[in-house]
């Protein structure tokens, strides 16, 4: 039976992680999948290269030896890896995966913070501040959605996690009080 993309991905991303972590080279590595998810989802070119049965293994692994030569051996062999086993066209899902872990153990969250009017840079990371210092994290990345239907105020989407500080909600609520008490 062969392996969903997904399966495929989590159990290649726990794997590296795993080997990171025994290494001690999880920062390196990290960042060095960051470099390389970003040049193959801007070059999808190489992931066909690299995945196509029309091109020799020798052809493939002389091109993966150019591009990974700046890489770390963990990187470089991490590569190699994918190649025989034919997983290339995977790279970048199992870089989600390994980015996954490694926010979860450096305590690192993802949100969205969605506001009437567009925040700036400082509004958003001041934001993320003082949630992840209510919450106990070492970092909250937020991403901003304008949706001008919440008259004011915002609504932070963190996880599984929803606060809503919107006008809006807060003015049906005060509506829902009113017509209680009629």
């Amino acid at each position: 039976m062969a392996l969903s993309r997904e399966e495929i991905s989590a159990r290649y991303g726990a794997a590296l992680f795993g080997y990171c972590q025994d290494t001690n080279s999880l920062d390196n590595v990290y960042g060095e999948l960051q470099v390389l998810k970003s040049a193959v989802l801007d070059n999808p070119r190489l992931s066909e290269v690299l995945s196509s049965p029309v091109y020799s293994i020798e052809e493939k692994k002389q091109l993966l030896k150019n591009i990974s030569a700046d890489f770390s051996q963990e990187v470089q062999q991490f590569l190699e890896l994918l190649l025989d086993y034919g997983r290339f066209a995977v790279l970048p899902d199992i870089v989600d995966q390994f980015n996954m872990r490694y926010n979860k153990l450096n305590n690192i969250a993802f949100g969205k913070v969605i506001s009437a009017v567009k925040l700036d840079d400082d509004q958003l990371q001041k934001l993320g501040q003082a949630y992840a210092k209510k919450y106990n994290l070492k970092e909250l990345k937020l991403t901003n959605q304008v949706n001008p239907s919440i008259i004011g105020g915002v609504i932070l989407e963190v996880e599984d996690y929803i606060i809503d500080g919107s006008v809006k909600t807060k003015l049906k609520k005060i509506r829902a009080q009113l017509v209680e008490n009629i």
